[in-house]
Formats: C-alpha cells, sequence, structure tokens
C-alpha cells in the first residue's frame, strides 16, 4: 500500500472535540482497495481502529495503540432512482444538501448532526424525528481480513443510539432508501433546522456532540441542567451554559478534565435523581 502512515500523530487534530494523545499510527486510505490491502497486509495480533469525521469521540490523553484508519477516503455516492449508495466517510451535511438538489428528502432529521455516514449508521444517529435506521436498506460491512459482505436492513439489530456489531467488524458503506421531495421544501426543512440548531446548541465551541444518551422518558439535558450542573468546570471543559447535554473545549481541555467532568455529572445527576447517565459518546484509547 502506497498510502504514508503518520507516526504519533495527534489525535486532537482529528476529532471535533479537539483533545486526544497520538495514534502510533495513522492512516488515511485513498479508497475501499486501499483499506482492503491494509487489512490483508496487517499484523494479526495488531489492534485497527477505523473512524470517521471523529464528532462521537473522547480521545485519551494517552493516545491510541496500534493502527488508526481514517475512513475519509471511502466517499462514494451512486444514486439510482430514489436509492443511494454512500461510502463510509462521507460527510452527513455534504450528503444532504447533494440530496437536497436531486430532490430526495427523509433525512432531514439528521441536519447539523456532524458526523460520517459510516458513525452515523454505527451510532444509529438521529434526533426526536427520526435515525438514520429510519432509511437504511443495507450495509456493506468489512472484517479484520478485507473481505467485504452486504447485510440487509433486516438482519441488523438497532437500538437508541446502537448497532449491534462485532468485534473487528466495520461499516464500509450503507444504502439508503429517500423520498422524491421538492428540493426547496428540503432545502427549507434543512434551514430551519440548522437555525433551531444554532440556537439551542453551542456550536462556536468544540465538542463531541450529546454526551449523554437520553434516559426512558427523560432528557439527559433536563436532569443536567436540572441538577445545578450548567457551567460546571474542570479545567477547560465546562458544562455548556446553552445546552446542559453539551460539554464544550473552552480552548485547552484535555480528555482528563472532560472525563472528570462526566463523572461529576453524572454523579450529582445519580444522587438528585437516582438515574445513572448512560454515555453517547465512545471514549477511545489508552485508559489514564
Amino acid at each position: 500500500m502506497k498510502v504514508p502512515i503518520l507516526y504519533d500523530e495527534p489525535m486532537s487534530r482529528h476529532t471535533t472535540f479537539r483533545v486526544g494523545g497520538p495514534a502510533d499510527r495513522f492512516v488515511v486510505p485513498l479508497g475501499i482497495s486501499d483499506l482492503k490491502t491494509l487489512l490483508k497486509e496487517s499484523h494479526r495480533g495488531e489492534k485497527i481502529t477505523l473512524m470517521g469525521a471523529g464528532s462521537n469521540l473522547l480521545v485519551s490523553d494517552r493516545g491510541v495503540r496500534g493502527t488508526v484508519v481514517h475512513t475519509g477516503g471511502l466517499d462514494w455516492i451512486r444514486v439510482k432512482e430514489n436509492r443511494v449508495w454512500v461510502g463510509a466517510g462521507v460527510l452527513l451535511q455534504g450528503l444532504l444538501r447533494k440530496l437536497a438538489r436531486r430532490g430526495l428528502g427523509g433525512l432531514e432529521c439528521l441536519t447539523g448532526i456532524p458526523g460520517s455516514v459510516g458513525g452515523a449508521v454505527r451510532m444509529n444517529a438521529g434526533t426526536r424525528e427520526g435515525s438514520i435506521a429510519d432509511r437504511l436498506i443495507a450495509v456493506t460491512l468489512l472484517d479484520r481480513s478485507g473481505r467485504l459482505k452486504k447485510r440487509e436492513r433486516s438482519d441488523l439489530v438497532f437500538g437508541y443510539r446502537w448497532m449491534e456489531l462485532p468485534p473487528d467488524v466495520w461499516i464500509a458503506g450503507a444504502g439508503l432508501e429517500l423520498k422524491p421531495m421538492d428540493p426547496n421544501e428540503i432545502e427549507q426543512k434543512i434551514r430551519e433546522r440548522m437555525n433551531g440548531r444554532r440556537k439551542e446548541q453551542p456550536v462556536e465551541f468544540p465538542s463531541a456532540g450529546s454526551i449523554f444518551k437520553n434516559p426512558p422518558g427523560d432528557f439527559a439535558g433536563r436532569l443536567i441542567e436540572a441538577a445545578g450542573m450548567k457551567g460546571e468546570r474542570v479545567g477547560d471543559a465546562e458544562v455548556s451554559e446553552l445546552h446542559a447535554n453539551y460539554i464544550i473545549n473552552r480552548g485547552r481541555a484535555s480528555a482528563s478534565d472532560v472525563l472528570a467532568l462526566i463523572r461529576k455529572v453524572r454523579e450529582k445527576v445519580e444522587r438528585r435523581f437516582g438515574v445513572r447517565l448512560e454515555l453517547e459518546i465512545q471514549v477511545l484509547g489508552e485508559p489514564v
């Protein structure tokens, strides 16, 4: 494989939180062939981690052992009538805009989610209006030996911000079924949702999006605010004053700051309401 490998690459450069220590090796394959070759040629005992836009990740200050593979090169988009086949590395917001111009709607619930298609499928990304699994017809999976396999939606198990996936199996692409709509109507929906997001979420600061899953019948943000944790800080990590389920990086936050703040929030909410908040973000790397 001719794609260069970066050694001791700071993961803070590749996550929306802007925190994280070095990956032993970091590589961006230029396409699925490169990725398959990388997996086939890698040592069996080597740890491989695939990542997309880094928008749902908190990477340890000690970094990540093994090889981190960025899926940005898996960027194909193929449209046939009202179905689209898309690579795992395609960014959601760019995809929504391209589909809107073609008059294909149904994914507006994902407006403003700053992730890639692979990550969105892996965590069943969505909002109160729906999730990506609602439009999914199939996924293409890639295993540790570099083999591709297509699985239909009926063979997949999804839950709230969760998808069942075996270890060392990754999402390479997805098929989505959309609905024909007026392009102007789709664009209007996207604009309205983006405006709402800017008013309700701290988009001007680095973050990883919602930190906790909403517990059944309630909202994590409501519980955190009611527990008096808005504005709580550890170092440069802060519970957002705008949306309590966001922890923002005020400038020089470390992963350790964020984790300490997560613990404080969890403990306070559990003491006050008896609810143990479950993480929505993925914590990656060596423990501190």
